[in-house]
């Protein structure tokens, strides 16, 4: 099974504004922790249910760069930055 997790700030459990998600505003680095630990739930989630499953894990805010590359699973290939290269 191949499995793209997309990930947006927006979407995240506790993000209740929109300064909340921009960088320099107080809660962005909190929330930055938040859609890491978001995705890494799914992540973890595709493999318990398959663990022979292929997880691409992208995300779809600002600059594409928010989430924290050293804190995802390390079972998941992640995409980030733009532009997004397209995958085969």
């Amino acid at each position: 099974m191949r499995v793209l997790v997309s990930v947006d700030m927006e979407g995240i459990a506790g993000v209740v504004d929109g300064e909340d998600v921009s960088p320099g505003h107080g809660e962005y680095e909190r929330n930055r922790s938040l859609i890491t630990a978001e995705a890494n739930a799914a992540v973890r989630g595709v493999y318990a249910c398959d663990p022979g499953a292929r997880v691409l894990v992208t995300e779809a805010h600002g600059g594409f760069r928010n989430l924290l590359p050293e804190r995802l699973d390390r079972r998941a290939e992640l995409l980030r930055g733009k532009p997004k290269a397209r995958r085969g």
